[in-house]
């Protein structure tokens, strides 16, 4: 069993840890940047988000199991480590004197396990709508090429059907009928993720674990980062400090971006009109 003679080494499991953790920076990162889409509006992040589902759906599922596959060695890998350090101190210390551990250091495996169990969560919510099916099925109708898409009401029908210009369409689809903007346009339908988020956000519950989620994940990869570069050997005291404050400033702004969102959703600062 190759997969698991490598917990036997400390040395590997370690490098495994580092390996396994810039994989999931790097989709941090990539998911952070895609989310940021939100601001722009409903068009641009539910045409993001038909890209990853229909587009590259296939690639979607590879990327998929692989960062599972990190996520799984990475907690494995970092429980068993934490056992062998408990291991190689049976007996407690009587005084506790933190000189170069911090804090972040010193709660990375509880932090860890926390949003673990906060990804959990948010795959359930946002990604196979298991909870809160409600806001997950919802429908963006759209068009290839028209600039706009509007579900009609039974009483606007007749009065828009007579209004309608040669830049305006009245489409009837599957018993609605929508004003769109542009000329001969196909209408479509597709998930409606950007209505899925700001339902989803409008709940204060999920607001909070969110931001708590993600200020976890900032302490969380503000010392991973670090541990990372000095298993790998970049460690030399002439520029790790800079490496340091690199850390610190990425995983800060990357808590900044993703809390940004609930917040703005709250104070209906974004997708009031959904």
């Amino acid at each position: 069993m190759i997969l698991i003679n490598y917990l036997k080494s400390t040395i590997l499991s370690k490098f495994v840890m580092a390996v396994t953790g810039i994989i999931l920076v790097l989709f941090i990162i990539g998911h952070c940047i895609g989310n940021m889409q939100l601001f722009i509006g409903r068009e641009s992040f539910n045409s993001y988000a038909y890209f990853l589902q229909e587009r590259i759906g296939e690639l979607l599922w590879i990327m998929r199991i692989g960062l599972i596959l990190s996520l799984i060695f990475h907690v494995v890998t970092s429980i068993r480590l934490k056992f062998l350090n408990l291991g190689a101190k049976p007996k407690k210390y009587e005084v506790k004197n933190y000189v170069k551990a911090k804090l972040t250091s010193r709660t990375m495996i509880w932090t860890g396990i926390m949003i673990f169990a906060f990804v959990t969560y948010h795959i359930l919510q946002f990604t196979t709508g298991t909870i809160y099916p409600g806001d997950y099925n919802r429908t963006d109708y759209y068009t290839t090429n028209a600039m706009s898409v509007k579900k009609l009401g039974s009483d606007e029908c007749c009065t828009k059907s007579r209004e309608a210009t040669a830049k305006d369409a009245i489409i009837n689809y599957r018993g609605n009928q929508y004003e769109t903007a542009g000329n001969h346009p196909i209408i479509s339908e597709r998930h409606d993720a950007y209505g899925m988020v700001i339902h989803g956000f409008r709940r204060p519950i999920v607001a909070i674990l969110y931001i708590i989620g993600m200020i976890l994940l900032g302490f969380h990869l503000n010392h991973a980062i670090q541990s990372a570069f000095q298993t790998l050997g970049y460690n030399n005291p002439k520029y790790f400090n800079k490496i340091v404050v690199g850390s610190t400033v990425l995983s800060t702004l990357i808590v900044l971006c993703f809390i940004s969102l609930p917040i703005t959703i709250i104070f209906g600062l974004v997708g009031g009109g959904v």
